[in-house]
């Protein structure tokens, strides 16, 4: 049976390249950033990815979630969370 409460995860660049897989869904009707944030390092542990959350920003519906209140604002169903790669050069 399938979740109606679904939350899209995207991953982009190297992120994409190193957990192995381009999106996730996260089935709940809400989480926080920090819910998400550990669905994303749970899942990068089951994939034995060597991959940290420290260099990424997480983009909700097209805005960078750390301009939202605080990392509990929630994420609701239907809403896309994307993972984007901070790229220093130098």
């Amino acid at each position: 049976m399938e979740s109606k409460y679904l939350i899209l995860i995207r991953l982009l660049g190297n992120c994409k390249k190193v957990m192995g897989f381009s999106s996730l869904v996260f089935e709940k009707q809400s989480a926080s950033i920090n819910e998400i944030v550990s669905f994303l390092e749970k899942s990068a542990l089951e994939s034995k990815a060597n991959f940290s959350l420290d260099n990424h920003l997480l983009v909700v519906n097209g805005v960078d979630s750390s301009l939202l209140d605080t990392n509990e604002s929630l994420v609701q169903n239907g809403d896309t969370v994307t993972v984007v790669p901070i790229v220093h050069g130098g």
